[in-house]
């Protein structure tokens, strides 16, 4: 369910088996999973594909799965698996403006995937909605987004320090 470096080992019908887990996720999309077990056994794996990740793709052994996995769901994976197989998931970040609720529509929160993109020092210069969707990447946790005024400067909450930020802008 986390994505997140990791290695979970269990019993599948006598076989020992691990799963081992690598990405940088949620910084960039793409997870990687390596498998191991003695011996070979048959049995489904399960990957969370969460409500925001439309265009998900997985792949195992480089085959792309026929069926695109659904956002909200999981994608269940079954066939006998055996040492060295792995898995690609990707789970696009696209970014979406998130109201703070229906009566105020123009006051939006700025998400990237599943991280909140926070607007650090001054954010009183007027945005545009498409400003805020064209923010760009400008670093391994920072992006930079167009304003009428100076560029707005946005990082997760985990990358804010002691600066001054907010959670939701006013768009036109």
């Amino acid at each position: 369910n986390l994505y997140i470096p990791s290695t979970v080992r269990w019993t599948q019908d006598g076989a020992q088996v691990s799963l081992t887990q690598k990405s940088v996720y949620p910084f960039d999309s793409h997870i990687e999973f390596q498998l191991q077990s003695s011996p070979q056994r048959d049995f489904t794996l399960n990957f969370r594909i969460p409500s925001w990740a439309e265009g998900a793709s997985l792949s195992v052994n480089g085959k792309r799965i026929q069926d695109s996995p659904v956002p909200g769901s999981f994608a269940a994976v079954r066939r006998e698996w055996k040492t060295g197989d792995h898995m690609d998931l990707d789970l696009p970040l696209t970014k979406r403006l998130e109201p703070i609720d229906p009566r105020h529509a123009n006051t939006v929160a700025l998400l990237a995937g599943p991280l909140v993109l926070f607007s650090v020092g001054e954010s009183s210069s007027a945005v545009a909605r498409q400003q805020l969707l064209s923010a760009t990447k400008t670093g391994r946790s920072s992006w930079q987004a167009g304003s009428a005024a100076t560029p707005l400067t946005l990082l997760p909450f985990t990358a804010i320090a002691d600066e001054q930020y907010s959670t939701y802008l006013l768009v036109s």
